[in-house]
């Protein structure tokens, strides 16, 4: 007879991705993750594989959960411009786990893993992928509405607005004062 776990697998799951997320791949150890889901070795390796393995599953429990809102908000017929500044201005806030600076996980993880990780490399960049198609999306709806200038090449500008967000998320992982995000946000959402 199969025994039942003694844990909620996706609690663990949360609780890992938050590790990493404030910790990064690199500096988060067996022994961290094995104290934050409060289960033994062989529990985390039973039910999550490897240490990497863990990590690609939180990668894509981030996108299911924080990456999904600015999906969810940029499949909505809503306004162009108010909406990418309300979405652009509130990526501080949709990076930030219980006020702490931890940026965007799928951001954090290019900078930390990028071309070195085949695995990780390819899921932040479908992830990235996936961004630039909602926001060519979200551009091509609001073109067809008369928000967007008919000879924006929606495709560039949305990756534009990729690197945007990035570079945004980034910027949110420091101290710096909202206004300087905003005046950021504006100045990316001008030629719009």
């Amino acid at each position: 007879m199969v025994r039942a776990k003694a844990f909620d697998p996706a609690a663990a799951l949360n609780k890992a991705m938050h590790v990493f997320w404030k910790h990064g791949y690199e500096k988060t150890s067996v022994g961290d993750l094995l104290d934050a889901l409060g289960i033994n070795r062989g529990s985390l390796y039973d039910t999550f594989g490897d240490k990497h393995t863990l990590f690609l599953a939180c990668l894509n429990r981030y996108s299911e959960a924080y990456m999904s809102r600015v999906f969810g908000a940029l499949s909505q017929p809503t306004p162009v411009v108010p909406t990418l500044t309300q979405l652009f201005r509130n990526v501080k806030d949709l990076v930030h786990e219980d006020q702490e600076s931890w940026g965007c996980l799928m951001v954090n993880t290019a900078n930390e893993l990028g071309i070195h990780d085949a695995a990780v490399n390819e899921l932040v960049t479908n992830n990235f992928l996936q961004l630039e198609q909602a926001f060519a999306g979200f551009l091509e709806a609001g073109k067809a509405r008369g928000e967007v200038r008919a000879e924006t090449d929606t495709a560039a500008c949305a990756r534009y607005l990729v690197s945007s967000f990035a570079g945004i998320a980034t910027m949110a992982k420091t101290d710096l004062p909202a206004s300087f995000i905003y005046d950021a946000v504006d100045v990316t959402l001008r030629g719009i």
